[in-house]
């Protein structure tokens, strides 16, 4: 048996199990339920990049009025940084797809609204909260703040599993590559702080001219 042959079963074993045990959650009378389907849709919200963007707003409107940049450097670097990642991971390297494109004759659908496009490997809706919720427990130097997030990120992998967008293995691995990124921006925040300080240098004088 060649080293080949035996990496494909045992890839074909893996695939096996994560298609059926998206297939029991999915199928599950809880999930078909009229009320958790809207809650998995309106929870999921807070994972998606819109949310993200809009989250970023309102810390560019604080730093404004506060003169404290330090929460939106972090999340600007962390998120411009991460997400050049995950695109690369997903689009690029993995290229998997959604259960509702590859189990589609199983009766899967997609309940997500907002996706568009098909790829899933890894879930971006959880590996973002897992990294954002990492960066912003470091901010504020709390471990509470983190044990939220982790918590409010396991019920994010359950909504995506409900939602037909994303199998087991993709919010499994939504966790770790979560951790990945918050793990390499540790060591490159120092860089991105440099960057802004810099940008921050450059368009002072056109701020105050237009003032």
């Amino acid at each position: 048996m060649t080293i080949e042959k035996t990496s494909d079963g045992i890839l074909g074993k893996i695939e096996k199990w994560d298609h059926r045990t998206f297939l029991y959650f999915y199928n599950k009378d809880f999930s078909k339920k009229g009320v958790i389907m809207t809650f998995a849709k309106i929870y999921s919200f807070f994972g998606n990049i819109y949310f993200w963007f809009g989250l970023w707003l309102l810390w560019v409107v604080y730093g404004y009025i506060t003169k404290d940049y330090y929460l939106l450097v972090l999340f600007t670097g962390g998120f411009i940084q991460s997400i050049f990642l995950h695109v690369l991971i997903r689009y690029y390297i993995v290229k998997r797809n959604r259960p509702f494109v590859t189990l589609e004759n199983e009766g899967v659908k997609q309940h997500d609204d907002l996706i568009r496009e098909n790829k899933s490997f890894p879930s971006g809706h959880v590996a973002f909260v897992m990294f954002f919720g990492i960066i912003f427990a470091y901010g504020v130097n709390s471990w509470l703040v983190l044990t939220i997030f982790i918590i409010a990120d396991v019920i994010m992998a359950i909504t995506r599993l409900i939602l037909g967008v994303h199998f087991p293995l993709d919010v499994i691995f939504g966790f770790v590559f979560g951790m990945i990124y918050a793990l390499i921006y540790y060591f490159t925040y120092f860089y991105w702080v440099q960057i802004f300080y810099f940008c921050g240098e450059f368009l002072s004088p056109i701020i105050h001219f237009w003032r």
